[in-house]
């Protein structure tokens, strides 16, 4: 690394400790919640990191790229070699339209979300199907399927009130299992 880029580094990452210390601050006076993003592959882990703070962090196994990003539901999907994808979401259970003065917690919160999406899936020709529920873990398993696609969800509410959201979309590389057994381990790691 050159002097230049060494010095420029250091200023976009004072930059940046300025604008989190900025976000605290408006944070401590509004709603608005501020976040930082990021997480790469991790060789030595053979693990790609990603994390949204505060409101949750994910080691997903393997090689994954960053694919592309639904701003309105706040979904990063990934891809790996095998052209498999996943998404992660992470937030709070008070952010939701059906949620917002917050009443909706744990399990009543994942139920009422789960027919929320169901609805919404419904409308748009989806088929679908609830397929776990682990109370002492809070979190739920369901898919939406349809003859295009074949997506299984799980979503977990943490003790403060985030949430986690991972999925693996259509793919015939992993069985049901397979698919099951990821999404769980990515929830407990």
């Amino acid at each position: 690394m050159t002097f230049n880029t060494h010095k420029n580094m250091k200023r976009i990452l004072l930059a940046i400790a300025l604008l989190c210390a900025v976000g605290m601050m408006a944070g401590c006076v509004s709603s608005y919640t501020s976040t930082i993003v990021g997480g790469d592959y991790d060789a030595k882990k053979n693990a790609t990191d990603y994390f949204v703070l505060p409101f949750g962090q994910v080691s997903i196994p393997g090689k994954w790229e960053k694919w592309a990003y639904n701003p309105s539901a706040r979904q990063q999907f990934f891809i790996n070699e095998d052209s498999v994808i996943v998404a992660v979401v992470f937030g709070r259970t008070d952010k939701y339209e059906f949620n917002k003065d917050g009443t909706l917690k744990g399990l009543d919160f994942l139920m009422a979300f789960y027919e929320w999406e169901a609805d919404y899936f419904k409308s748009h020709g989806y088929e679908t199907q609830f397929i776990e529920t682990d109370t002492a873990k809070q979190y739920i398993i369901y898919r939406f399927y349809s003859e295009t696609a074949n997506t299984y969800f799980l979503i977990g509410v943490k003790c403060n009130g985030n949430i986690s959201n991972f999925s693996v979309n259509r793919t015939d590389k992993w069985t049901e299992e397979e698919k099951l057994l990821f999404l769980k381990n990515l929830y407990n790691n």
